[in-house]
């Protein structure tokens, strides 16, 4: 037996055994019409926050579909809190940064207008159904917050509802001397949320790797080779949500 199809779904702040949840149309829709699942078939429902529940679902007429909350499952443990800032690129290649990032594990996606970012490109209603796909599919039990985009300077003042200042680092092929881990994994030993900065096509101007570190952020390098943006935000994640 395969294992259940999982969902995104509003649960109240303190759900119980036995609440019964009408299922908005879409996921409806995706049960009923899509998957063709029948009354009683079971579903995993998640809120985002970190709750899972086992619920068993009720085809009724027309569209309607319940869902009957009837066991709470532990969710994965967060592997930390890792904010990804990245340049806004062409709308397909931000939207898979968004998918496999979400996969990977990041807390918080804020893209960048910079100077050599696409205007006109950020897609914020887009990219949270993006990412409520990408957590569906990958067992997360949370969705990354995605910020509206916003000027460099902003982010790099930027700080979550539920992180502090923590580590910041900007990705730059100038930087030869400072290793990417170096400084994320200090900031996992004090458990400091870390702020990623990846530059768009073309990436970083020497003028915006300056505004970084004046503010408080370390350039550091993600290698020899020249990355595509795409390719060193996913590498970047990867080592940031798994550093020790």
């Amino acid at each position: 037996m395969g294992r259940p199809h999982r969902f995104h779904v509003d649960l109240p702040p303190a759900p119980v055994a036995g609440l019964v949840v009408n299922l908005a149309p879409p996921v409806a829709h995706q049960v009923a019409r899509v998957l063709r699942m029948r009354s009683g078939d079971v579903v995993h429902l998640f809120d985002g926050n970190g709750g899972e529940w086992r619920a068993v679902i009720r085809i009724g007429s027309g569209n309607a579909v319940t869902a009957t909350l009837d066991g709470f499952l532990a969710g994965p443990s967060p592997l930390g809190s890792v904010v990804l800032c990245l340049g806004l690129l062409k709308g397909e290649k931000f939207d898979w940064v968004i998918q496999k990032s979400t996969e990977l594990g990041i807390t918080h996606v804020i893209p960048m207008v910079t100077e050599r970012s696409l205007p006109g490109s950020g897609r914020p209603d887009r990219w949270h159904r993006i990412a409520v796909e990408a957590s569906e599919q990958s067992g997360r039990t949370t969705i990354p917050e995605i910020t509206p985009p916003m000027p460099l300077r902003d982010a790099l003042n930027f700080q979550s509802t539920h992180s502090g200042p923590g580590c910041r680092v900007i990705c730059w092929e100038d930087e030869r001397t400072v290793p990417f881990l170096a400084p994320v994994r200090l900031a996992h030993m004090t458990g400091a949320p870390v702020f990623l900065y990846i530059g768009p096509e073309g990436g970083f101007s020497a003028t915006e790797v300056d505004l970084a570190v004046a503010s408080g952020a370390q350039a550091v390098s993600l290698g020899t080779l020249i990355l595509r943006s795409e390719t060193a935000a996913i590498a970047a994640v990867t080592l940031a949500v798994h550093a020790n």
